[in-house]
């Protein structure tokens, strides 16, 4: 998120099938600082509209959200996470899991109120914004673990198949990866392909 995005000059994607009360929600948006980009009335091209609009959060009030829109949510949020409060009637908690696990950072039981969307946007995207940086932290240990693996992998086949010490085969490695301009997990890689189809 810019630093223009934290003084509050979010840019709002709103989907609404209410004419009027998209036009009251939007009236409260602009007056708290917040930009509306896109009032859509319905779900369809939803996720056209978000891979043009690029929004910095979607509010979604529809009288009945279906499956099709938890389909196109869950494809934003793996390909371009964006923060989602879904305002819903539907109590379902089925429901209700769908709609989080499809991206859904916030869901309120209920029609929008106007003067509860300011603090609702302010608290999704700061759940959002700690969900991203948890999720980067996450994605960084699962790659330092499986270099940390292969690097090991290869040690272990290295010091079997020619009998020489740990230190040797990390030399080795690192020898590798220098002179072949590889990183040194790329080099363990290349290392454990080769050592696999010579045993």
């Amino acid at each position: 998120m810019t630093s223009e995005v934290e003084k509050n000059h979010a840019r709002v994607m709103l989907v609404d099938d209410l004419p009027q009360r998209s036009a009251r929600v939007e009236e409260k948006l602009i007056q708290d600082g917040f930009e509306v980009i896109s009032i859509l009335p319905s779900a369809t091209g939803l996720l056209f509209q978000i891979e043009q609009l690029k929004p910095d959060i979607i509010l979604i009030d529809l009288q009945s959200p279906g499956r099709d829109v938890l389909d196109s949510l869950s494809v934003i949020n793996a390909h371009n996470p964006t923060p989602v409060v879904m305002f819903s009637e539907e109590e379902d908690p089925d429901f209700i899991k769908d709609a989080v696990d499809a991206g859904v950072t916030a869901y309120m039981m209920g029609g929008v109120d106007t003067e509860k969307v300011k603090p609702v946007i302010d608290v999704a995207m700061a759940q959002f914004k700690s969900y991203q940086s948890l999720r980067q932290k996450l994605d960084t240990t699962r790659t330092q673990l499986e270099s940390l693996s292969v690097i090991d992998k290869a040690k272990r086949l290295l010091m079997d198949q020619q009998g020489i010490s740990e230190d040797s085969a990390h030399k080795v490695l690192r020898n590798l990866s220098m002179d072949s301009n590889q990183s040194l997990p790329q080099a363990a890689k290349s290392v454990v392909q080769i050592l696999n189809k010579n045993s």
